[in-house]
């Protein structure tokens, strides 16, 4: 017999020591449908996937609503009625257009995003792929059963390879942050590291399978409930297992624990109750992380006695230093050449003044001499490729050194992270100038593919957009602390990129009266002056630009000629500053530049030239 009140009390302290974390990966499983919710395919799905009721539109969760336009099309398909099909498609995104409050949030008129959302609600995509299967196949119902099946494979692709396979991240990450007090980000990819990405899915797919099958009978599922429990656990620690054994494994290890687990389970049920009761946030942020950490010491205590009994298949579970630190003398043998490199950890990489080294490790800016710098940039590099093994060596996370089925070599450690690279002011003047040429061509360009001629996009007359360039060069210093951090990099660049837009937007509109860019009517806008879809190419951007770009344009300005390249330099910020008063007086406006119309109104009515209302 298990002490519910003692694996419920470890269960408690686990969830308060790693509390944000476990938050967020129970609420990310619950939100996908991946556990407990309904969502978990039962008899009923299996048929519904089988007979085509399982669309495009399921995986995406969208609503009823917008799946009885695509059953509509799909009906006119098999009757051969594509024309009327292609017709109420069209209709459908004209309601959805003119339906939506222009001041929503959740704008659905202009934009990539607003335009992908409108085709699949109102089965236009279903339309365009439709009618080519029927010129292809030149039958209706055959290009209708393609449609069916092409969907159900989507759906049950995303299932499984995502959706399913958060059972044993979730279970992964419970089992590392239980034993150990962090938990490094890419161990999140831990899987795909191994390689066994694939199996594991197969695996947890296998269990489905079988869960479905012994729902057809009552009694079974429940029993079979309990059986299986231990699946996703046990793939968590050994992903190479072959699904049957897995299967198996978690029946032996289950047997004479199955009304005591649903024992467990029934303890929860006042905290499920009172999530009802407070329409599921004790669930969210209580309830649901606190079961899944409980559940984690039921499985580390059934582990520990299957081992213990010598259980057929116990020896699979060989992830030893998951449920318990390794030895010192064990971690430094595998760790040894950190240990050889001891003075990369402390002590100063290289000897700057005090204004050198608050510039250099705060804001990425180099003002000391360029050999100093190839230096500095190489020991920085070897120091934060030490640092994270250096975590693993002293039992603060979980190492990967000693995984079972961890192939890696040990890889020699190089100091090339170039994005650690601090630059030069010059370095900073052309990345700023050249990201302001390349928004710039893509403003132009993308003006030229939709409207079809050219324009002279921004405030400004020269070629070039301030926005872009200052986005870029204030993501690269100010940001340069979350360097070696990329979630927290992308987080943050979203929201400064979204602040300096939105604020941008707002004071040009105070000091001009007109407007340069409105989001109105796009997705996810905010009073027309960013937008989910903006700030998305902001991020992809931003990242792409200080893991990238920019150590790519620091390493080629510091390989010129200081004589050629401070002239050029000065040249151009002379040009620039020019521009910036000339256009504060006469600004550039006009044609396709600040002659928006009000997307509040439908086409009827338009502001005066040179305002752009939200």
């Amino acid at each position: 017999m298990i002490d519910r009140k003692e694996i419920k009390r470890k269960g408690r302290e686990h969830l308060k020591k790693h509390y944000l974390l476990i938050l967020i990966i129970c609420a990310i499983s619950v939100f996908l449908g991946t556990e407990f919710t309904r969502i978990v395919p039962s008899a009923q799905s299996l048929y519904d996937a089988v007979t085509g009721k399982v669309t495009v539109l399921n995986a995406l969760g969208l609503s009823e609503n917008d799946e009885a336009f695509t059953a509509k099309y799909l009906d006119d398909l098999i009757k051969d009625n594509i024309s009327t099909g292609r017709e109420e498609a069209a209709e459908r995104i004209r309601q959805l257009q003119s339906s939506t409050d222009v001041n929503s949030v959740l704008g659905r008129r202009r934009g990539v995003l607003a335009a992908v959302m409108n085709s699949i609600n109102s089965g236009q995509l279903y339309a365009i792929v439709g009618t080519a299967l029927h010129s292809i196949l030149h039958s209706a119902s055959a290009a209708a059963v393609i449609m069916i099946l092409l969907s159900a494979l989507l759906f049950m692709a995303v299932w499984v390879f995502i959706r399913n396979m958060l059972q044993a991240i979730v279970r992964r990450v419970l089992m590392e942050t239980r034993v150990y007090g962090e938990y490094p980000m890419n161990h999140i990819f831990h899987f795909r590291m191994v390689h066994r990405w694939i199996r594991a899915a197969l695996t947890l797919l296998l269990r489905t399978v079988f869960s479905i099958l012994w729902g057809l009978t009552v009694v079974g599922f429940f029993i079979k409930h309990y059986s299986y429990f231990m699946v996703p656990f046990i793939v968590a620690e050994d992903p190479d297992i072959r699904p049957r054994e897995a299967i198996r494994l978690s029946r032996r290890m289950m047997d004479g624990h199955k009304w005591e687990c649903f024992k467990l389970d029934l303890s929860f049920l006042g905290w499920r109750i009172l999530g009802y009761f407070t329409f599921g946030a004790v669930d969210i942020f209580w309830s649901v992380p606190y079961m899944m950490t409980a559940y984690t010491e039921y499985y580390a205590l059934l582990r520990s006695e299957a081992k213990e009994k010598g259980i057929e298949g116990a020896d699979r579970l060989n992830d030893r230093y998951l449920f318990e630190k390794a030895d010192e003398a064990l971690l430094r043998s595998r760790y040894q050449d950190i240990i050889d490199r001891e003075d990369l950890m402390y002590g100063e990489i290289i000897d700057l003044k005090p204004r050198q080294r608050f510039f250099a490790r705060n804001f990425g800016i180099w003002t000391g001499s360029l050999i100093d710098k190839r230096v500095y940039t190489h020991q920085k590099g070897l120091r934060h490729q030490a640092r994270i093994s250096r975590h693993e060596l002293n039992g603060r996370s979980y190492p990967d050194r000693l995984n079972p089925l961890w192939t890696r070599k040990n890889a020699a450690l190089t100091g090339r992270v170039n994005y650690l690279t601090p630059c030069t002011f010059w370095s900073l003047v052309v990345v700023f100038f050249s990201f302001c040429f390349i928004g710039w061509i893509w403003e132009v360009s993308l003006h030229l593919i939709t409207e079809g001629r050219f324009v002279n996009r921004g405030a400004l007359h020269g070629p070039w957009l301030p926005i872009y360039g200052s986005g870029v060069a204030m993501i690269s210093v100010l940001l340069y602390r979350f360097r070696s951090k990329p979630v927290l990099e992308a987080a943050a660049i979203v929201v400064l990129c979204g602040l300096v837009e939105y604020l941008s937007s707002f004071f040009m509109e105070m000091s001009t009266g007109m407007r340069w860019w409105d989001y109105t009517g796009y997705f996810l806008n905010l009073n027309g002056r960013i937008c989910g879809e903006g700030l998305a190419v902001f991020a992809l951007g931003g990242m792409a630009a200080v893991y990238l770009l920019v150590p790519a344009i620091d390493a080629m300005v510091t390989r010129m000629n200081a004589r050629i390249l401070i002239p050029i330099c000065l040249v151009l910020l002379l040009i620039f500053s020019g521009d910036v008063v000339y256009s504060h007086y006469v600004p550039n406006t006009g044609e396709g530049i600040t002659d928006y119309e009000r997307v509040a109104d439908v086409g009827n009515e338009t502001p005066a030239a040179g305002t752009v209302e939200g």
